[in-house]
């Protein structure tokens, strides 16, 4: 910051505000001002937050208006009085930001204030740590430190005290956009896990690859230790791209679009979100590729719920299994096979599909809490089961293995023990000398001729226009960048823009939704604060049809696990119905209970819908003045019967674990998960899809889409190894079309 954002006035409104949102009821207990609050915020509003310093202005001015002209003198029964004004939205004068209010910003930035590491200004003396119990950046912790109901007692450390390898500091080589490079075989755009994969497939055969990454290159491990900079609020990662495109949001076709500007941010910087995934490798279920065809048999057409636009996939489980022991190669990923044990603790997840040799190590090893979900889900007649995750429990490859941190998922490993495309495939595949990373280059439109695609249009840093050309294209971003590039790349031949000439491009989009249950086990530490996200047990029993639905009024079913990975700031909303998100019940209720909360999380399989699709915003445009993507999502009303049944089963796991208390998420927890996918169907025909199974665009030749945005359904299961699978399994197929194409050339 290089002076003062708020005046003293202001700054002293702030401060009263911040100590009634969080108060104090005796004096030897610290104020929010004192914790760092105030500081932290006038710190972000001259960085970070700059867009928010007049919302804040307003904010403040509303308040004191509101009070004569001076908040801070008001007694505490009054301010409390506006305050609650303020988070009802009714307050005079108060702005309405687009996407979220007022007091949503304020409350967010204030538990920033009291919970972030102190680095950023606020957290003075680790007093916000200090008072619920959280150790702050750890290097790791040892299985006995996640014993369950014992207390962790390690000093709170901030990360600059953290040592680091800086020898892993380093990013892949790159080159900054600018003119483009001799024709390539294959141009990719996207340079996230999906593109780095296929760039390290097609090396492999001898092919010239040329990535178009929009973001600046990183070497994979930033935000380690460091949850602000790390929360999808605040989303760094996102900052060169994503934030300033978030898609908008509305239920139906018939309902206004908002900006979903309080949901999940996105990477756009080299390696995308396999730097910030939780890193769950999980392979698909065998029946989750013929999900019409199987529910038919079993229960006959009627039980299709009526707007479901349930479809097989192209391809079989078969088909996928090699390019699945690959990715999982290429990985490193630890688990147990189905059915088998670990000393009578671990066992394989009994439902999955056949595999054709075990996983490479071990699974992470089961946490206090994991035992105690595991104890409960078997006496239920459940088969509980580690999560297989793409993080190391043994040296693999060059990489450690995994100390158990707190800092996993939305966070680059401080060891490289989770897998990302920087310590994985890039390596290797720089190394080859046929791979070129262009970073810094904003891809607007592929490029076509005589309705053929044969390269990518970009933008370099100084907003110069170049195209780079190629013989074959692929398009692997996300999924919403997917839709969108197809929708804004047009010509004579696809006037509605490519893929699209049976507008099917944006359709049956899915998003994973998180309707979890929340257990309290008041007076006992639970350490969930310690290792990765991915350290989890879990049940499939109730997922997929592993279990006879004839008596039920839903198909199809969800997944139950219990995660680790509870960061404070996050944390201080998770709150039951009862406790308000002000005020001394909420200070309370978060620092005498953020070691006692766990989460029973539930993936519910989201069917395809009629209703569900991505389009084209036509209000709202990026910082480049292109449409936005628009998302039009609901869940069915096979999922609102379906949810609520699996949050009674996840209360019963709960109870018998012990919880004193539990509550539930709703059922529709927002449009964005990072588990988005659909919106560039695969399938056997054009009539109802826009590639076919190897991800080759059905009416544009020489264009390839792979990711996410090609899945026909959205099984309870992550699905980030699939995505990796059908990479391969589609740069295989690219690799043999240029054969042939050459071959007919030479003849």
């Amino acid at each position: 910051m290089t002076g003062a954002i708020l005046t003293p006035d202001e700054r002293r409104t702030l401060e009263a505000l911040h100590d009634r949102l969080f108060p104090t009821s005796d004096p030897t207990e610290t104020t929010a001002a004192q914790i760092g609050t105030v500081a932290y915020v006038e710190s972000a509003l001259g960085d970070a937050y700059a867009r928010h310093a007049p919302l804040y202005r307003q904010t403040l001015a509303a308040l004191d208006q509101s009070a004569s002209g001076n908040f801070a003198e008001l007694p505490a029964a009054e301010k409390d009085r506006l305050i609650a004004l303020l988070e009802a939205d009714e307050l005079p004068g108060l702005p309405t930001p687009d996407g979220h209010s007022a007091f949503d910003l304020v409350w967010r930035h204030l538990r920033e204030g009291l919970f972030s590491d102190p680095a950023h200004g606020g957290n003075h003396g680790m007093a916000g740590w200090d008072e619920i119990g959280f150790p702050g950046a750890q290097f790791g912790y040892t299985e006995a430190e996640q014993t369950f109901g014992r207390p962790v007692t390690r000093k709170p450390q901030p990360m600059a005290e953290l040592s680091r390898d800086a020898r892993l500091d380093s990013a892949p080589p790159t080159q900054p956009a600018g003119a483009p490079i001799e024709e390539a075989d294959v141009v990719i755009i996207g340079g996230g896990f999906t593109g780095s994969f296929m760039a390290h497939r097609l090396v492999k055969s001898g092919l010239k690859v040329v990535i178009l990454e929009a973001g600046s290159p990183r070497h994979g491990r930033e935000h380690a230790m460091d949850e602000l900079s790390a929360t999808a609020f605040r989303n760094e990662g996102g900052a060169e791209k994503f934030n300033s495109e978030v898609p908008t949001w509305r239920l139906s076709p018939d309902t206004p679009a908002r900006p979903a500007s309080m949901s999940q941010g996105l990477e756009t910087r080299l390696g995308g979100n396999s730097v910030a995934w939780g890193a769950v490798a999980m392979r698909f279920y065998e029946d989750d590729f013929e999900v019409r065809s199987k529910t038919v048999a079993r229960y006959g057409e009627d039980r299709i719920p009526e707007g479901a636009a349930l479809a097989d996939w192209p391809l079989s489980y078969a088909d996928l299994a090699p390019y699945y022991d690959a990715a999982e190669d290429l990985l490193g990923v630890s688990g147990h096979a189905g059915g088998s044990r670990d000393a009578g603790r671990n066992r394989g997840n009994p439902f999955e599909g056949p595999r054709s040799k075990p996983y490479d190590m071990p699974a992470l090893r089961r946490s206090g809490l994991g035992a105690k979900f595991a104890e409960a889900a078997e006496g239920l007649g459940y088969h509980p089961f580690p999560l297989p995750a793409a993080i190391l429990t043994a040296p693999y490859k060059g990489r450690h293995a995994c100390t158990y941190c707190s800092f996993c998922s939305r966070f680059g490993c401080h060891v490289d023990a989770k897998a990302s495309a920087q310590n994985t495939v890039l390596p290797e595949a720089m190394a080859s000398g046929l791979l070129t990373i262009v970073t810094g280059a904003r891809v607007t439109e592929i490029v076509t001729e005589n309705g053929r695609a044969i390269g990518a249009r970009y933008l370099d840093a100084r907003g110069q226009d170049h195209i780079q050309r190629g013989q074959q294209v692929i398009l692997a971003t996300y999924a919403f960048e997917n839709v969108r590039l197809l929708l804004l790349s047009r010509d004579a031949e696809h006037p509605d823009g490519l893929g699209n000439n049976r507008g099917q491009v944006g359709r049956y989009y899915m998003t994973r939704q998180q309707p979890s249950v929340f257990a309290q086990f008041e007076g006992t530490p639970i350490n969930r604060f310690i290792g990765p996200t991915a350290q989890a047990q879990a049940i499939a029993d109730l997922s997929c049809d592993h279990f006879d639905h004839g008596d039920l009024d839903f198909i199809r079913g969800g997944r139950i696990a219990v995660f680790n990975q509870f960061l404070p700031i996050e944390a201080s909303a998770v709150l039951p119905p009862d406790v308000p998100r002000w005020g001394r019940a909420w200070r309370e209720f978060f620092t005498r209970n953020y070691n006692s909360i766990s989460m029973l999380f539930i993936d519910p399989e989201i069917l395809p819908s009629d209703n569900n699709r991505l389009d084209l915003d036509d209000t709202r445009t990026d910082d480049l003045g292109r449409p936005v993507v628009r998302i039009t999502f609901d869940i069915g009303e096979n999922e609102k019967k379906m949810i609520p049944w699996l949050q009674d089963r996840a209360e019963e796991i709960a109870t018998k674990m012990g919880a004193t208390r539990t509550w539930r998420r709703p059922a529709l927890t927002g449009p964005i998960s990072t588990h988005d996918t659909g919106g560039t169907r695969m399938g056997h025909t054009a009539d109802g899809s826009v590639t076919d199974g190897f991800g080759r665009v059905h009416d544009t030749p020489g264009l390839t889409v792979v990711g996410g945005s090609s899945f026909v359904s959205l099984p309870p299961v992550n699905p980030a190894l699939t995505i990796l699978a059908l990479s391969l399994r589609a740069a295989d197929a690219i690799v043999e079309d240029l054969a042939k194409h050459r071959m007919e050339e030479t003849t």
